[in-house]
């Protein structure tokens, strides 16, 4: 038996603008990530993320590769099968031109601190931990991110995944579709938890990202898993 697996991802790193956070949300959720999203050929999961008041606390001070570390609420994660990117690049292109001309489709609250198509580069789980192909389906209270040198992530991965980050995965950037950031060459890695981030931030991952030395860290944070359908978090972010 064949087991899906990720080709590509596109992860969308946005800031509402202030005041914003509400209508944003239910834009995002109820209408692009559908229609500009998941709706393309090839997407077979996605998922949205959101980085609190508590969230942005814990975040490196000097980890700006992605701007401003206080900045940065909500991530979108979408898995693409393999072979399937340029397809859905020209899905996309098309679906925006529809969106625009209606008019009341798009957003212009928000700020795309960094959109991008990474590569699917590797995984890593601890014990019984599920592939990461099937991570944004499987119940995952929360996921950390972490940017690093390039060409370093799997070992990032190695030391980030533990029992309380069971499934790690490692992307590599391919293209830039909107970025007010500009960050360097590096590696993307996307640790998931069962429980509340935080708590798998305090008890393993800040450890772990001390312990690289050498490596730079260009971005780390912890995000909860969004809510379909409510409003939950955006009045802690």
């Amino acid at each position: 038996m064949t087991d899906v697996a990720i080709g590509t991802a596109i992860i969308a790193y946005i800031e509402p603008h202030p005041g914003r956070a509400r209508e944003f949300n239910r834009w995002y959720e109820r209408d692009h990530m559908y229609a500009a999203t998941t709706a393309g050929p090839g997407a077979f999961a996605g998922a949205r993320w959101v980085a609190t008041r508590e969230c942005k606390a814990v975040r490196p001070p000097g980890a700006t590769w992605f701007g401003d570390p206080s900045r940065g609420s909500f991530l979108t994660t979408v898995w693409l099968l393999d072979g399937t990117q340029s397809e859905w690049d020209s899905w996309v292109a098309r679906q925006m031109e529809v969106l625009r001309a209606e008019g009341n489709r798009m957003f212009a609250g928000r700020d795309h601190l960094h959109t991008a198509v990474y590569r699917f580069a590797g995984e890593e789980r601890a014990g019984a931990g599920i592939s990461a192909a099937t991570a944004l389906d499987h119940p995952f209270r929360g996921l950390v991110a972490v940017a690093v040198d390039a060409g370093r992530g799997a070992e990032c991965r190695h030391a980030i995944v533990h029992r309380d980050v069971p499934t790690v995965a490692v992307f590599t950037p391919e293209r830039v579709i909107l970025s007010d950031a500009g960050p360097p060459p590096h590696d993307l890695v996307l640790g998931f938890t069962p429980g509340d981030p935080l708590d798998a931030w305090g008890s393993g991952v800040a450890p772990a990202l001390e312990s690289l030395g050498s490596i730079g860290v260009g971005f780390a944070s912890p995000f909860i898993r969004t809510i379909p359908g409510s409003d939950a978090y955006v009045d802690e972010i």
